[in-house]
């Protein structure tokens, strides 16, 4: 049986008017109830899901506005909220860096590089650790 032609897009469902009204009706839920508090939250209550978003914006090739000003509200509002201790503050830090790449701190000694591990005794004296140590060292 053969299937469909590559090019047969009869059976898609999204356009780009109805994406962009999915994605507006998620700003809308957003901005009206404030106590939805994630970009997913507010998707399942518009009838989606969160990674139709990422779906949407690889179809059409377009970053949508609306999600934009949506994940923005949610940042802020988690922010807000943690700060007047509205929300758990823990989870509120926990949602922030792993949905909004938030960080506690710039490291900005290593920039991001692992730090190894270096021996006191090689920038103290200039040996590698435990050489000068079994020079000396005599069993009784």
């Amino acid at each position: 049986m053969a299937g469909a032609p590559k090019e047969n897009t009869n059976a898609e469902k999204w356009t780009l008017e109805e994406a962009h009204n999915f994605c507006n009706k998620v700003l809308s839920i957003l901005t009206k109830n404030k106590s939805i508090r994630t970009l997913g939250g507010a998707c399942l209550k518009a009838g989606g899901y969160e990674q139709l978003i990422n779906y949407l914006e690889s179809k059409f090739s377009i970053d949508f506005v609306s999600i934009k000003r949506a994940k923005e509200i949610v940042k802020e509002r988690l922010i807000e909220q943690g700060l007047e201790n509205e929300v758990n503050s823990t989870m509120a830090i926990f949602i922030l860096k792993n949905n909004h790449d938030m960080k506690d701190r710039i490291d900005t000694t290593t920039l991001g590089e692992k730090i190894t591990d270096i021996p006191v005794s090689s920038w103290v004296d200039g040996t590698k650790d435990g050489e000068e140590d079994m020079e000396n060292f005599k069993e009784d």
